[in-house]
């Protein structure tokens, strides 16, 4: 899934021309969703289907929770499959409506229903483990969930003091994307210091939060007798501590070559000597006049080209799901902003985009049909493990991205737009590689010093600090006003050590594409092998099928020199093109 907060609309606001480009368009490309389960929220189906849902999970608690062994386990698995995978497929006719209808209140209380029911139906199913009395306690303390939602309730409804061109004051996802992305330097400075302030204004809380949650995750790896921090959430994924390790020292040696030199380069294109922390993340534009808008069957005709070029079958998915109203596409009242693809049970993923026309659009485009070829293929499964495991769930996502960034960039031929293009493509692999790599060593240093005594604002801020200069470099001047931005990044409290996934799995695809380029097409069957492989593989089995020991630190070497190597050709750019 990709946020895509930076070109989404309220309303029903549309690029020039797309309305017209719409309602004339002839394709055979279906662009609505057609929702096929039921006829509405108030079909009476519905009610006689969730009652037999709740009879087939009583009779499952009945008849297994007390008698569970090694002779019926098997038979269990298959029956709470068919449960799980039955409500899967009834709770995404809501999920989805609601998807298209957020201010539809006849369809949000649906949903919520639904939502409860879907809780209640998985709840038998989980193990019951009864902890000592003294282990009750202790857990009893810390209730890092509640104070996880009290964070996010407190931050996300207080107003930030900047005000949006219409006048409107902003609240925290549009200050911060603001902050990210705004227009000119003079908004995204305003945005930043505006978040700055509003956080400083719920400073308390935040380190209130931060040290409860710290505590929690000790309390429970200590019951656990685990060694680290994050060691849960690496057993949790089936990963080794020593494989995330060497990611990260890896990214880390590489700090200066490679996240140092891009801030340096992209300072030196737009023509200063240092970069604002908050310019960081702008576009670079050196071409004259509007970027050149395409219709959604170019942006298809490009992204099914370059599948096709790469597998005859990915282009079959896609091509399919393009035809059979199971792509939303352009942006409408009510409906959420952003991108993604659903999986479904029993039938083809939905994906959701909202589209405008620009060349992101074309690789979020190639990115959701990735994550729906993905979807595709797992189905050979049993639905309970046809979904990759976290840190691989973006592997055909990202993976397709860069194909189609790669055709894109070859594809331009004038070299100022190709500067652009290519920055575009290293400003999100800097956020997803480096500042997640940052993240974790964060999150690492104030878990160390939550063992022995509790964390200050003051404590919390020179840590964040420290990481953002180590991460950025001399490049990038570090206003003091962003010394307390780990007060906004919800993964630290609400799962926490769970921002190595973002890092390693982006990663991860740079290993796999090197391979891709030294072997061509030996690598596509082993590639379609492994996605089939859904859940049932973890990442380093998936990297066997490849030869490639994904512990190695050879192997996260050889993903950054791919990195490494797209900086080269900017620079050469640079020289030839920009002649400074």
């Amino acid at each position: 899934m990709r946020n895509l907060a930076s070109v989404a609309i309220i309303g029903c606001l549309m690029v020039p021309g797309m309305m017209e480009c719409m309602s004339k368009s002839t394709s055979k490309y279906t662009k609505n969703w057609v929702l096929s389960k039921y006829k509405s929220v108030n079909d009476p189906r519905i009610q006689k289907d969730a009652d037999e849902i709740l009879k087939r999970v009583q009779n499952f608690e009945e008849k297994y929770m007390k008698c569970l062994s090694v002779e019926n386990l098997k038979n269990a698995i298959v029956e709470y499959n068919d449960i799980y995978a039955t409500m899967s497929e009834m709770y995404s006719y809501f999920g989805l409506s609601f998807k298209l209808n957020q201010k539809n209140n006849e369809i949000s209380n649906a949903c919520q229903k639904m939502t409860e029911l879907y809780s209640k139906c998985n709840d038998p199913a989980r193990p019951r483990r009864r902890f000592p009395t003294s282990m009750a306690v202790l857990i009893a303390i810390t209730p890092g969930s509640s104070w996880a939602r009290a964070k996010k309730s407190e931050i996300s409804s207080d107003v930030y003091a900047i005000q949006s061109e219409d006048g409107k004051t902003l609240t925290l996802s549009d200050v911060v994307e603001k902050a990210n992305n705004g227009e000119t330097e003079g908004i995204r400075a305003a945005a930043s210091k505006a978040l700055s302030e509003g956080l400083k204004k719920n400073e308390y809380a935040l380190v209130s939060v931060f040290n409860n949650i710290a505590l929690e995750h000790k309390v429970f790896r200590g019951i656990r007798k685990y060694t680290t921090p994050e060691e849960p959430r690496y057993f949790a994924d089936d990963i080794s501590q020593e494989a995330v390790n060497n990611m990260l020292d890896a990214v880390t040696e590489r700090y200066k070559k490679i996240c140092h030199r891009y801030y340096k380069l992209k300072a030196r294109i737009l023509g200063k000597k240092k970069l604002q922390y908050w310019d960081r993340c702008s576009q670079v534009k050196l071409t004259k006049g509007t970027e050149k808008k395409y219709t959604y069957e170019e942006a298809l005709k490009i992204v099914f080209d370059v599948y096709k070029n790469f597998s005859e079958r990915f282009y079959e998915i896609i091509e399919e799901l393009a035809i059979s109203s199971h792509v939303d596409v352009y942006p409408k009242e009510g409906k959420v902003s952003g991108a993604f693809a659903w999986s479904m049970p029993n039938e083809k993923p939905y994906v959701m985009l909202n589209f405008y026309g620009s060349t992101r659009d074309i690789t979020t485009i190639a990115h959701e049909f990735g994550h729906a070829i993905h979807m595709t293929l797992s189905l050979r499964n049993k639905y309970l493990v046809s979904h990759p495991p976290l840190n691989i769930s973006e592997t055909a996502s990202t993976f397709g991205e860069k194909l189609t960034n790669e055709y894109l960039i070859n594809a331009e031929k004038d070299p100022k737009r190709k500067i652009e293009l290519i920055c575009d493509r290293l400003d999100d692999v800097m956020g997803t590689v480096f500042r997640q790599t940052a993240f974790l060593k964060f999150e690492r240093r104030i878990h160390e010093i939550r063992k022995d005594k509790e964390l200050t604002a003051e404590e919390l801020n020179a840590e964040w600090r420290k990481v953002l200069e180590e991460s950025l470099g001399d490049g990038v001047e570090i206003d003091h006003c962003v010394d307390n931005y780990w007060g906004y990044i919800t993964h630290f409290t609400d799962r926490p050590f769970y921002v190595y996934s973002y890092s390693f799995g982006a990663l991860f695809v740079e290993g796999l594409y090197a391979e891709y380029k030294r072997t061509g097409k030996d690598f596509v069957a082993k590639y379609e092998e492994a996605l089939a492989s859904g859940g049932t593989k973890t990442y380093a089995e998936i990297a066997q099928m490849f030869g490639i020991d994904a512990n190695s630190r050879k192997f996260w070497g050889s993903a950054l020199k791919s990195i490494e190597g797209e900086i080269d050709e900017l620079e050469k750019l640079c020289d030839s093109a920009l002649h400074n």
